[in-house]
Order: C-alpha cells, then structure tokens, then sequence
C-alpha cells in the first residue's frame, strides 16, 4: 500500500507536465492572423495610419481575442492618433468588458473613483457584447475624442480628453497585467 501513493503522485505530476506541455504548445501555435482592415472613417481622420503590433490573449490555450495597435508614424506615441483593433475568439458580455476594464484602470491607479465612476457610466454607451468574428476599434482620434467603432460603425464616442490614454493604459501602461500582450502591442 505504501508504494501505491508514490506511484500515483508520479503519475498525476506527468499527467499535469503533458497537459502543461500541450496547452503551451497550443498557445504558441496559434498565432494571430494578419490584421483586419480599420473602418474607413478612422482612416480618413488619420492618413497613413498603420498596424503596428499585434498579440493574442489566451487562458488554458484557448484564444480569448487578438488585438491589434494601429499607428500613425514610425513610433508609438501616447499623444499621437491611435487605435487598438479587438477581435474576439469567444462571446463576451459588454458589463463584463466594461468591469474588466475599469478594474484594471483601477488596479493601475488611473483616475480617481469620481472619474473611473464617469467612464464606466461612458463606456456602457459604447461598448457592445461581442462574439467571434466581431471587430471592435477604439480609435484615439485628432482632438483627444475616443470614437468607438462596432464591425465598421461608428456605435458613440467620448469627448473626455483623459479617457482614450486610460483605456488604452489596460495594454500598454508599463505595469499592465497584459504584458505579454502589451509587449506585442509594442514590438518589444
């Protein structure tokens, strides 16, 4: 009986080596696809806008959403014009982004209650729930307006200067819990 336990215990630590093995081997294969075309409206407000970094999100091997950071220039630059491309694997409520998102510009310790309290009362206008094969772009726009756009339509925007860094902070603030996909996003 004695050696019954070892054994399983051995068994059960390859078990948990393969599967860890398989999953990450899965995450590496599937790479993101070439980056969807931004809606026309964005490109029309910001010439020669292009995509400058793209990464996968992924939880036990299965993708959660692609992202891509589109750029005008050579560099990215938090006050230049902007736009992360999301393209979800899965369905997603539009409370859950929202709470997603507020709690991590939260955790990052960007804005105050009263004004996280404000964007979250913004953000509910204008973020969908999203399936697969849905595209969402938040475009950074010339004027420090954030335009939201929902499979090429423009669905709202916020006219709060401080808003579009702090959504974009959720993939690229240094100290992101995205950094796999913040340094994606950067070409790091």
């Amino acid at each position: 009986m004695a050696n019954v336990r070892p054994a399983r215990s051995k068994f059960l630590s390859a078990v948990a080596a393969i599967l860890t093995l398989i999953l990450a081997t899965v995450a590496a294969a599937q790479q993101p696809n070439a980056s969807r075309p931004l809606p026309r409206q964005v490109l029309s407000k910001a010439p020669g806008m292009h995509p400058f970094g793209k990464g996968r999100h992924t939880v036990w091997g299965m993708r959660v959403y692609d992202a891509t950071l589109w750029i005008v220039g050579m560099q990215w630059s938090a006050d230049a014009p902007q736009a992360l491309d999301i393209e979800p694997g899965r369905a997603v409520p539009a409370d859950t982004l929202v709470k997603s998102a507020i709690a991590e510009m939260r955790d990052l310790k960007i804005g105050d209650e009263s004004k996280l309290r404000l964007w979250k009362d913004e953000m509910r206008k204008v973020i969908p729930s999203v399936k697969e094969g849905d595209q969402v772009v938040i475009f950074c726009a010339p004027g420090n307006r954030t335009i939201v756009y929902f499979n090429d339509s423009s669905i709202g925007d916020i006219d709060d200067p401080s808003f579009c860094p702090a959504v974009m902070s959720v993939w690229l603030h240094p100290e992101t819990k995205h950094q796999a996909m913040r340094k994606s996003l950067l070409g790091q």
